[in-house]
């Protein structure tokens, strides 16, 4: 018997130095941080938003190759140049002479040619080229007269519609706004729910104790009982409740431990904290306090027509829909053009007989197979279906909203609930503090039914809590940022 009450009392001693040790967080290598600094590194860090992060940057750099398409570009190329030289053949003629063709030859004659170009955003597109033969690299005579250069510009002058290039940066830059809208949006929801989970944390860490605290009034039982058996003053069905009892005391309190601990894992993941860092478990914080004072100064006494109007006006995703439809629109109109006349604009400059030239191009598809049409049925198609997106988001979102503010009037009245369980656990702990005296109750009895009016307290805070995020979940949808 007393090797059983040895290694019981061992093990108890153990696991209250284990969770003395979790809760108080004492660890010399972890570096400790506020909330605020959580809060701070995990709406850069969790692993969704370096996911939105790492899809902004990834359009930041298109937009950024878009833009290179207006920088000078020089591109050098020899149209074949083969050693010994190079000679046109032709077919002899009827007579037998072979005839010179001095435009082939010109033509397909091995070259150099240097070639810079300059694309302007309103459409204007430059051209230098600059050539010699291969044949005249080694004539000084063709040498000295230099090579032959051309300057050539275009400008399209109907349609006027952005170039493809302007196009595409037009498009991808809706597309930096909505995943910008997004990031913002996604941020401090996270914020919101990383402040939930501390919370959450404080409560469990409160029940932890509150359960460590009932294991060992158990263990205190069963010694007493033991001690009461020594001297015949309590039998073997006293000691058997007494171990039941602290069987289940021990069994709450390694559920509250193994709970408390998941959570907090869990949490620290989410946030993406580095390892051995540790979060203060603190609930009088300043910031926690700020937090708490403002949310305290939030009222929302607009009817639920303004409420959802003041929503739909900041909620991402419709802001995302109607860039969306912005986009489909512009596309839409841009294919249009493409069945109307082009009519082009461009000159020439030929520096090595200075000579130049202007000219007006037209062209028109008169027919394309009916691939115009089927685009046009296309985008009218998108654009009616982002419509429709935007209607179910819209009404998405009021019933999230309406949600929310329902889900406010229940913790509302489960606060009231609350608060009157824990005036009446009040009372009934100044009840017991008289009994206690008038020895009605052993102070066993006392120290278990404190337990109760404790449980009362943690409930009242974690109704407290719900409110709170609620609060903020309210706030957030409607715009509202501290």
């Amino acid at each position: 018997m007393n090797r059983i009450r040895k290694s019981n009392s061992f093990f108890i001693l153990f696991l209250i130095i284990f969770t003395s040790f979790i809760l108080t967080g004492e660890n010399v290598q972890a570096k400790e941080i506020s909330l605020e600094e959580a809060l701070n590194w995990g709406i850069e860090n969790n692993s969704s938003i370096k996911e939105i992060k790492d899809n902004i940057e990834t359009i930041e750099r298109s937009l950024t190759l878009i833009d290179t398409e207006y920088g000078f570009k020089t591109k050098i190329s020899a149209n074949p140049i083969i050693a010994g030289g190079f000679e046109e053949q032709t077919d002899d003629n009827s007579n037998g002479i072979v005839e010179e063709d001095t435009s082939s030859e010109s033509s397909s004659s091995p070259k150099i040619t240097l070639k810079t170009t300059k694309l302007f955003p309103n459409g204007i597109f430059l051209q230098s080229e600059i050539s010699i033969k291969e044949e005249d690299l080694f004539d000084l005579e063709k040498l000295s007269e230099g090579p032959d250069s051309v300057f050539s510009a275009t400008k399209n002058l109907y349609p006027v519609i952005p170039i493809t290039t302007e196009q595409e940066k037009y498009l991808t830059s809706n597309n930096l706004l909505k995943a910008r809208e997004n990031l913002t949006w996604q941020q401090e929801s996270k914020k919101i729910e990383f402040l939930e989970s501390y919370l959450n944390l404080l409560r469990l860490q409160e029940r932890l104790s509150l359960a460590k605290t009932n294991f060992q009034y158990a263990q205190d039982d069963l010694d007493k009982i033991l001690k009461k058996i020594e001297i015949g003053e309590a039998g073997e069905r006293q000691e058997i409740e007494a171990k039941i009892t602290l069987k289940k005391a021990e069994i709450d309190f390694l559920q509250a431990q193994n709970t408390f601990l998941q959570q907090k894992n869990r949490w620290y993941l989410n946030l993406g904290l580095p390892e051995e860092t540790e979060v203060l478990l603190v609930e009088n914080s300043t910031f926690l306090k700020e937090i708490l004072e403002w949310a305290d100064s939030l009222e929302f006494n607009l009817k639920e027509e303004e409420l959802i109007e003041l929503a739909v006006d900041n909620y991402y995703r419709i802001r995302n829909i109607l860039l969306d439809q912005d986009s489909a629109q512009k596309e839409a109109e841009w294919n249009l053009t493409k069945n109307k006349p082009q009519v082009d604009l461009f000159g020439a400059y030929n520096g090595k007989d200075n000579s130049w030239g202007i000219g007006i191009e037209l062209s028109y598809d008169i027919f394309d197979g009916g691939k115009q049409k089927i685009e046009d049925e296309g985008y009218q198609a998108k654009i009616e279906n982002l419509k429709d997106d935007y209607l179910q988001i819209v009404s998405e979102l009021k019933l999230e909203l309406s949600d929310l503010i329902n889900q406010q009037e229940i913790n509302s009245l489960s606060l009231e609930e609350k608060l009157m369980s824990w005036e009446k656990a009040k009372l009934e702990e100044e009840s017991y503090q008289i009994q206690l005296q008038q020895g009605l109750i052993s102070d066993s009895e006392f120290q278990y039914r404190m337990l109760n009016w404790q449980e009362a307290e943690i409930d009242l805070k974690s109704v407290k809590d719900d409110i709170l995020i609620n609060k903020l979940r309210i706030a957030h949808f409607l715009g509202i940022r501290k």
